[in-house]
């Protein structure tokens, strides 16, 4: 049986939206949008499925997407939680475009948890900036061989679902031109 690809969008859509209902009622969220998909256009092709976790919601309004990424970023950041943070925020397939960490979630948590489990690693969250599809996070970073850098993680969201993530570091110096360099 051949389905178009408008009826098959459709479908899988409208079964979604019945799961997520589902599902928001069995763990008392209140969102009940979908959490998959992003439809750009009725070619299948042009579909992007993003996987975000249940406790990820794609309508906030500014303030509770701020708490969300707050949430996040202190979990991430301040706990040194990778698991927890990602497990809440992250889709499983979201794009990384770190050179050194594949894409997924999987891949991510993996690759950070080392880094973050360290106990001469800290980060301090300096600001926490959302805007409806971004969210960039300004940390100061101490690495193990005692180097700070000033760290800047942009995240590409649907609501409170992490799809994409860019990073920019530079090692901080205390031989600087400027005034109030950093921070």
């Amino acid at each position: 049986m051949l389905f178009n690809a408008k009826a098959l969008l459709f479908f899988f859509s409208y079964g979604y939206l019945a799961a997520s209902a589902v599902n928001a009622a069995a763990t008392g969220d209140n969102c009940q949008h979908p959490r998959l998909v992003d439809i750009k256009g009725i070619d299948t092709s042009n579909v992007t499925i993003w996987d975000c976790p249940a406790t990820s919601c794609p309508d906030l309004d500014q303030n509770m997407l701020q708490a969300a990424m707050n949430d996040f970023a202190y979990t991430f950041y301040t706990e040194k939680n990778v698991k927890k943070a990602f497990a809440k925020y992250v889709a499983s397939n979201y794009v990384q475009h770190n050179a050194d960490i594949a894409d997924g979630r999987a891949a991510a948590v993996e690759a950070l948890t080392p880094l973050f489990s360290s106990k001469s690693t800290s980060f301090k969250i300096a600001r926490v900036m959302v805007g409806p599809e971004y969210t960039t996070i300004h940390i100061k970073a101490l690495n193990a061989g005692g180097s700070s850098y000033t760290v800047f993680d942009v995240y590409k969201t649907k609501g409170s679902c992490i799809i994409e993530h860019w990073d920019a570091l530079q090692e901080m110096s205390s031989n600087t031109t400027s005034t109030h360099p950093y921070f």
